[in-house]
């Protein structure tokens, strides 16, 4: 259903099955897939697909241009999945042309109000970002993450898997995966107990987390070296996770 107050280009396309709601645009070579729903006022911009089933609240806009100063109007996309909900005045951004042309948002993941997401992010699956976070360009963020309120991320930054990041916090380098991190600059505070049992993590996983943590906090060890100590622990998925993100850190790590 489209409302007939609604704009969309010519070489848009959405599916019958769409609920497009009243002064909504959809600009150039956008696709809405089945069952999204798009509310008053919002705006596509161009080059964005959306999903099915994604809802967005009124007064939401994606799809615009990076802010990116050597953006040239390249044909650079926004690709949001299946079954988000993005509320109000929500921004995400297509992206520039430094990675591969493509910002990206997972599936069933829950944006609140006010959240900017910059061009070339990597948002993974059933991510939860809190009212007036924000990503800077070329964040990743791993699945199952969540960004509460104030947030704010430095350019290139990694979030990962299961990560809790406390409200009003600064995140300057990588934070690992399946910690509890918060403050300004933002510190590794433990392991995110209640995220992991939340997501099916059990005792023996989440002992073994505990040990690789304590080790990565030990500030009486170089990195590498604490890296190789963790390395040498019991395998679990978990903690090869943990070992893998810290080993392939650019921007450095989040210690104590």
């Amino acid at each position: 259903m489209i409302h007939h107050t609604a704009i969309i280009d010519k070489t848009a396309e959405v599916s019958e099955s769409a609920i497009i709601g009243p002064n909504v645009f959809i600009g150039k070579n956008c696709i809405i897939h089945d069952n999204v729903q798009i509310g008053v006022n919002s705006v596509i911009e161009e080059n964005t697909e959306i999903k099915k089933g994604t809802i967005l609240s009124p007064n939401v806009h994606v799809g615009g241009a990076p802010q990116d100063l050597s953006y040239k109007g390249e044909d650079t996309k926004l690709v949001i999945g299946e079954n988000c909900r993005i509320r109000e005045f929500t921004t995400i951004h297509r992206a520039s042309t430094k990675e591969d042309w493509i910002t990206e948002v997972g599936n069933n993941c829950f944006i609140m109000n006010s959240v900017h997401i910059a061009h070339d992010c990597k948002v993974g699956n059933n991510v939860i970002m809190t009212s007036y976070a924000a990503l800077a360009g070329h964040t990743h963020v791993g699945d199952k993450a969540v960004i509460s309120g104030l947030t704010g991320t430095h350019q290139f930054v990694r979030i990962g898997k299961m990560a809790m990041v406390g409200g009003m916090s600064r995140i300057v380098k990588d934070v690992p995966p399946f910690c509890l991190i918060e403050g300004n600059p933002a510190i590794v505070h433990g392991l995110n107990i209640v995220g992991l049992r939340r997501n099916g993590v059990g005792p023996e996983a989440r002992s073994s987390l505990k040990k690789a943590l304590a080790i990565f906090l030990d500030r009486s060890l170089l990195l590498e070296d604490a890296i190789a100590e963790i390395e040498k622990l019991a395998g679990c998925d978990e903690v090869v996770e943990f070992c893998e993100f810290l080993k392939s850190s650019k921007r450095g790590i989040t210690r104590r």
